[in-house]
């Protein structure tokens, strides 16, 4: 019986991208853009249709490269969102 090629993909490659253009924000006044674990899953996957990801390897990736998340100021509810702070262009 042949053995089965395993997909692999690295995550930190796709939070390397997300990183161009953002930064961890340090606090929420600072954040200019709250995105939602789902919400990054979802981005991955429409760049990288094949990529065999879990949103909790995802969660783990985005707290690895030093983002935070918490509940929007104001918010009524529980709704935990990524903190990121767009990077200027030079």
């Amino acid at each position: 019986m042949k053995d089965k090629e395993q997909t692999i993909t690295d995550i930190s490659i796709h939070v390397a991208a997300l990183s161009a253009s953002f930064k961890p924000a340090p606090d929420a006044r600072h954040t200019t853009h709250w995105f939602t674990t789902d919400e990054v899953f979802d981005a991955i996957r429409r760049i990288d249709p094949g990529a065999q990801i879990t949103k909790d390897q995802v969660h783990q990736a985005m707290h690895d490269a030093g983002y935070r998340y918490q509940n929007r100021p104001g918010s009524t509810g529980l709704d935990f969102r990524w903190m990121l702070q767009a990077k200027e262009i030079k």
